[in-house]
């Protein structure tokens, strides 16, 4: 008789380790939660920032290409006005 007994006290307490163990999980689950929204927060504005970077070098590289294209435009208007009074 002993036995069914011993039998019955493991299944109870396989039953209670077993729903103590879900809500553990359960709990570590919904602790998990903002946590995974912080590092999507995170990941957001590291993107965010790279591609503000990104845009700054963009446009000091079109700046830079400007300023170029206006120093060669300037340069060929002083070589066609010295060709120009070279002529006269």
């Amino acid at each position: 008789m002993s036995s069914p007994t011993l039998s019955n006290i493991s299944q109870n307490d396989v039953k209670i380790l077993e729903k103590q163990w879900q809500e553990m999980q359960q709990r570590y689950e919904e602790e998990q939660q903002p946590l995974l929204q912080l590092e999507e927060v995170v990941r957001l504005h590291q993107a965010k920032h790279t591609t503000q970077k990104v845009r700054r070098e963009a446009e000091e590289k079109a700046r830079k290409e400007a300023k170029r294209q206006i120093v060669i435009e300037e340069k060929k208007k002083k070589k066609r006005t010295l060709e120009y009074l070279q002529q006269l």
